[in-house]
């Protein structure tokens, strides 16, 4: 034990000071959320002892978020982010993301730290005879980011995101690995 118990009560403050989000940073009430910008996905495929080479695609991301403010600052919501991709001649559209629930925690009244859980997604529209044929892949989903303020009060925002996917049903050991950067209306 130590002598100086006035140290390790200070230090404890200390810690407990650089943790809280500063006064500048709160918020409170409803909030929404609308972002659109680049997005890359980064995906493979492999199926017993037969493994596909991986692809990273470039797409248009979306995302959309609602929920409210939990004390002071802590945003906790509804997420659904989406990178929506042109893969080949027989595929249309394909579709990553994740869809669950998220949260905000601001570092300082600029910059704030993200993460979420939920449902992987991977959606393959096929551009065969009508109608289209559209097959749905879900697993794990997870999320992680920021969030850097551009506008006075919080109204647009810069996302960068991480997504993981790891769909299951026919892909075993399928994952997809998303990127996104978007510029989001907020309303707080």
């Amino acid at each position: 034990m130590t002598k100086r118990p006035w140290l390790l009560a200070l230090m404890f403050l200390g810690g407990s000071l650089a943790f809280a989000p500063p006064a500048e940073a709160q918020r409170s009430g409803f909030i929404i959320g609308l972002g659109l910008g680049p997005g890359l996905a980064s995906y493979t495929a492999s199926s017993g002892s037969v493994s596909l080479d991986r692809e990273n695609k470039l797409g248009v991301a979306t995302d959309f978020h609602i929920g409210g403010v939990i004390g002071d600052s802590f945003e906790l919501y509804y997420v659904n982010k989406w990178i929506f991709l042109h893969t080949t001649d027989r595929v249309a559209i394909v579709a990553t993301g994740v869809s669950g629930v998220g949260f905000t925690y601001p570092l300082n009244p600029d910059f704030s730290i993200s993460g979420g859980i939920g449902v992987g997604v991977w959606k393959e529209i096929w551009d065969e005879d009508p109608p289209l044929r559209m097959e749905t892949y879900t697993g794990l989903g997870l999320l992680a980011g920021g969030r850097y303020q551009l506008s006075e009060g919080g109204g647009w925002m810069l996302n960068l995101d991480i997504m993981y996917a790891k769909p299951g049903d026919d892909f075993r050991d399928f994952s997809v690995l998303g990127a996104q950067l978007t510029i989001n209306a907020m309303s707080h």
